[in-house]
């Protein structure tokens, strides 16, 4: 398994267990409702421009060691934002479902998991080689 595969099936998995926990809360306590959606919509929005960005570093990859074809021009950063911007615009016209605080402080979710596991599993290959 390649590591950027390995990091993104450990990405998904913790993303998932974070968002079952913010819907439990989210059952469990429901004048905070808004703040376990918000929570999750975030951390969706996150985890698919992690996957997006992936994609594209494997796409740069490809081309730069001659495998691709053409080149094509993408909006990269521009999806990336487009989809933030999008989840802040849900959480804004629909504040009764989602908190707009919970939505924006989530958006980096999947970006911190990351350096997060990086550090963890270059810790654990240094562990096995030492």
């Amino acid at each position: 398994m390649s590591e950027m595969a390995r990091f993104q099936r450990v990405l998904w998995i913790v993303a998932f267990f974070f968002m079952a926990l913010c819907f439990l809360l989210a059952a469990l306590m429901p004048h905070h409702r808004d703040v376990g959606h918000g929570l999750v919509l975030g951390t969706v929005v996150s985890c698919l421009n992690v996957l997006y960005m992936s994609y594209k570093v494997r796409k740069v990859a490809s081309a730069a060691a001659g495998e691709g074809g053409k080149r094509i021009m993408g909006l990269g950063f521009g999806v990336r934002v487009a989809t933030s911007i999008l989840a802040m615009v849900l959480a804004l016209e629909f504040p009764s479902y989602f908190h707009e605080i919970a939505v924006a402080a989530s958006l980096v979710f999947g970006q911190l998991l990351l350096l997060v596991i990086g550090i963890i599993l270059a810790l654990q290959e240094d562990k096995q080689r030492g």
